[in-house]
């Protein structure tokens, strides 16, 4: 009789290094439907895999694959804009993508379950010093994913337990989740049941997935098996790397993770074969991947000259920018690091749809530093190779707009909110040039000019400027 097992896959939607499988989990999250329907596997629901566990009826999900979501940033559902490597399909979007190309009768339990870290604040937090700090870890999104049907919102523990955080609801040791009292258990868990509930729009039971793989043995030998615990979580899932099969306790059910258990669509496929999901005709993978031919139908392509700078130029404000744009920083400021002091803005170039194999980069950066109610302006750079290999068509809007440094600038500077002015220590001509196109004016001080963002009364103006004359260079 053959052995009865479902693979559960999970995916990192914050996973986006890169443009191709290996380093973007939404790409290898778009090819990976494409190869379990071509293999004939059949999507089914986190929550029927646990109850089918649960209720020893494994059997009936024989050829079935489930999928999973771990952090519950918005990337889950939500297009957005990486400030790197561009925009990026949420994966409720990619969801609805492979609905709309073959239709609903093909994959009837197409669904994902996101398992979101709950606690508001720990997100927020999170958001600054794991992500890019767009403010893009909400729970906004949970009642639309909800009501799409195509994913529900589980929960990943209060705050994670994350080393990052000024304080979590545990004491126990930060970095892992090695709960082993109530009190910890009740602050992490049942506390995270409570707010998933009102926040998603549907009460009920959760399913809880473990922060960093491992179960805690507290929790899955006395906490959740305790009927009186009132923690509201009906199973809970680990990251080892195995299938669920019949006899699997249901607070300790395994899953894969891309990027660590298969890093190709050739692993997934073995791996998938070893679970017992085999292709149903030969050379899926081949047909697939192997002829270079796109998982999905190509976007037509526009006249390049059609289309604004601003489609392939963009500025962002991020947390950290030794991330992104440190090297940069580096090769213009003779080896020195980017200052941690805030704000910072990159300006992201993100290719034309016809640049496939060109991946989206910061091509300029400038930090403005807020003194009382003004910001101190510096730290400007080009890179100058990236703006001349743009292509031939922005390139010329790039240089009527007065080149890179004028855009990152101009755009930085407009995002700065009710500041009034924005001041720069400026003394090389190249960019003094670039920060008289962006607006600065010369304040009548050495190497200081000045962006004016409202009226003011000329005496206001000249003890601000008296004021960061008094600063020196900056």
């Amino acid at each position: 009789m053959p052995r009865v097992a479902v693979p559960v896959l999970a995916y990192h939607a914050m996973n986006v290094a890169g443009t191709d499988y290996s380093a973007n989990d939404h790409v290898a999250f778009a090819a990976d439907l494409e190869l379990l329907q071509a293999l004939g596997a059949r999507i089914v629901p986190l929550g029927e895999v646990a109850r089918a566990a649960v209720e020893g009826r494994l059997a009936s999900l024989s050829g079935c694959v489930s999928l999973s979501l771990d952090d519950g940033a918005d990337f889950d559902a939500c297009d957005l804009p990486h400030p790197v490597w561009g925009p990026q399909r949420g994966m409720l979007g990619i969801l609805r993508d492979f609905r709309a190309r073959h239709g609903a009768a093909a994959q009837p339990g197409l669904h994902a379950t996101s398992f979101a870290i709950v606690s508001p604040q720990a997100r927020a937090s999170l958001d600054r010093h794991h992500m890019v700090g767009c403010g893009w870890w909400n729970d906004g999104w949970w009642r639309e994913a909800e009501a799409s049907g195509l994913m529900a919102v589980e929960s990943h523990s209060w705050d994670h337990n994350q080393a990052t955080l000024e304080s979590t609801a545990a004491s126990a040791a930060r970095g892992a989740f090695d709960l082993a009292t109530r009190e910890e258990a009740d602050a992490e868990i049942a506390q995270a049941t409570r707010y998933l509930r009102s926040r998603r729009g549907r009460d009920g039971d959760v399913l809880f997935a473990y922060p960093y793989g491992p179960a805690s043995d507290y929790l899955a030998e006395d906490y959740f098996p305790d009927p009186g615990a009132g923690h509201g979580v009906f199973a809970a899932f680990t990251t080892d790397a195995a299938p669920v099969t019949p006899g699997t306790s249901r607070w300790r059910l395994p899953r894969f993770v891309c990027g660590w258990h298969w890093k190709t669509p050739g692993e997934l496929e073995a791996l998938l074969a070893r679970a017992g999901v085999r292709r149903h005709r030969p050379s899926v993978l081949a047909r697939l991947l192997g002829r270079g031919r796109p998982v999905a139908p190509a976007r037509p392509v526009a006249e390049p000259g059609a289309r604004p700078w601003r489609e392939c130029l963009r500025v962002w404000e991020v947390n950290d920018a030794r991330t992104v744009a440190g090297e940069l920083f580096r090769r213009s400021f003779a080896g020195q690091e980017v200052p941690d002091y805030p704000r910072h803005f990159v300006l992201v170039y993100s290719p034309a749809p016809e640049e496939a194999d060109t991946a989206p980069r910061v091509v300029a950066y400038m930090h403005h530093t807020p003194h009382g109610e003004i910001h101190l302006s510096g730290g400007m750079c080009v890179d100058g190779a990236a703006y001349r290999a743009l292509p031939k068509w922005l390139f010329e809007q790039v240089r009527a707009e007065g080149g890179l440094a004028t855009i990152v600038a101009r755009e930085s500077i407009a995002m700065l909110g009710a500041s009034p002015a924005a001041f720069g220590h400026v003394g090389e001509p190249r960019a003094r040039a670039a920060d008289l196109r962006a607006g600065f004016v010369d304040t009548g001080r050495p190497h200081l000019m000045v962006v004016w963002r409202k009226p003011l009364p000329e005496a206001e103006r000249q003890r601000l400027v008296a004021e960061v004359e008094a600063l020196g260079p900056f």
